[in-house]
């Protein structure tokens, strides 16, 4: 199932959220994620205080269950998207 998780924060959870995504990516590199979860991107914008993860996940509760053991302590929204139109190349 794919999800994406929108991350929002503040001024002053900066730090926080770097050192959250730099043991992400590490532990996505090093494929020591859970069982049933693959991160398929992480896009950041830190002008906007806003990052997306792509999600392959076994189901949303894994996810969710990740996530609290992190201690996150600024906004996600988790989001199953639906897709109305999808690029695809043919060669």
């Amino acid at each position: 199932m794919k999800i994406f998780v929108v991350h929002q924060w503040e001024d002053s959870q900066k730090d926080a959220v770097n050192n959250f995504f730099n043991q992400l990516v590490s532990m996505a590199k090093g494929k020591k994620l859970p069982k049933g979860m693959k991160l398929e991107s992480v896009r950041i914008s830190q002008d906007a205080k806003t990052a997306i993860c792509e999600w392959d996940v076994d189901n949303m509760d894994l996810l969710m269950q990740a996530a609290k053991q992190f201690n996150i302590t600024w906004k996600i929204t988790p989001v199953i998207p639906q897709t109305l139109y999808e690029h695809k190349s043919f060669f």
